[in-house]
């Protein structure tokens, strides 16, 4: 019979008819597209690696001035400034560029952030730059060893972040004779110093005190303390640069002329300066 009779004679209602033809029709879509094979895709590499780089700030080394040259004799001083630096220390800077003479300073790290041009000024002019430590906090530094190498490495990180150069060359805070330490661990000095050596760190003390450390002392009492004891050989004289010693800057030029005028030298300290070292209390 055909589909139209059947229809009619059966009353089906035409939009029922509408989807029974549309499902048809989907279905043989998808079994089509089914049985279609899928098509291969090419891997395709890529040509360019990407590696993640860090770049690391490293400040260039500092250019040093042909000035205050070391002068090496058999009256050699060694003038060294510990505390610094201050605003007092360029004068001093002032001083020792008028009279051609190199030094040494004992850094501590409260002050470097503050006079980071002052530290670059010290290595542009041809002047030790030397270690004291960062704290300068004796209970700190002498309660253990981990202490004393976290404290010397900030400081010596510090001036490596200003002019390049990470200091070997260093002194400790009281001196390596010092017995404060024995309040904090007993024999301490002595493992550190021993330790230091091994690891080629060069520490100094000194063989000439210009007093300038105790009070407030006279400039006139720190030149004697200083001219009176300068001798043939090796001078190393502790002097301070920390914002209380004035009268250090003002004792310093009448030291340094009568020095001259004496047949003296005068040499900044490196690896190789004979080293002077106090006896060891703790």
């Amino acid at each position: 019979m055909p589909i139209k009779k059947y229809i009619k004679k059966n009353k089906i209602p035409i939009i029922i008819i509408f989807f029974l033809t549309l499902n048809i029709i989907l279905f043989i879509t998808y079994l089509i597209k089914l049985n279609t094979p899928k098509p291969k895709f090419k891997q395709i590499k890529p040509k360019v690696t990407f590696n993640q780089k860090i770049n690391y700030y490293k400040p260039k080394t500092i250019k040093k001035d042909n000035i205050n040259p070391s002068v090496i004799s058999e009256k050699t001083i060694y003038l060294t400034f510990d505390d610094g630096p201050s605003y007092l220390t360029d004068t001093i800077l002032d001083i020792l560029k008028k009279e051609n003479v190199p030094a040494t300073f004992f850094v501590i790290g409260t002050q470097i952030d503050k006079y980071a041009n002052t530290i670059k000024r010290m290595q542009k002019e041809n002047h030790t730059i030397a270690l004291h430590s960062n704290t300068h906090n004796y209970s700190y530094i002498y309660a253990n060893e981990e202490n004393y190498y976290n404290d010397l490495n900030q400081i010596r990180n510090k001036v490596f972040q200003i002019v390049g150069i990470k200091p070997r060359i260093i002194r400790f805070p009281g001196g390596s004779s010092n017995t404060v330490s024995k309040k904090y661990n007993q024999g301490i000095m002595s493992r550190i110093t021993n330790n230091l050596t091994e690891n080629s760190f060069y520490y100094f003390d000194w063989n000439i005190d210009s007093t300038d450390a105790s009070g407030n002392i006279s400039q006139d009492v720190i030149y004697q303390n200083t001219v009176n004891k300068i001798h043939s050989g090796t001078n190393i004289i502790l002097m301070h640069d920390a914002a209380t010693k004035k009268t250090t800057a003002l004792a310093l030029e009448n030291i340094i002329k009568y020095a001259k005028e004496n047949g003296y030298t005068f040499a900044k300290i490196t690896k190789n300066t004979p080293q002077i070292h106090h006896h060891i209390n703790n």
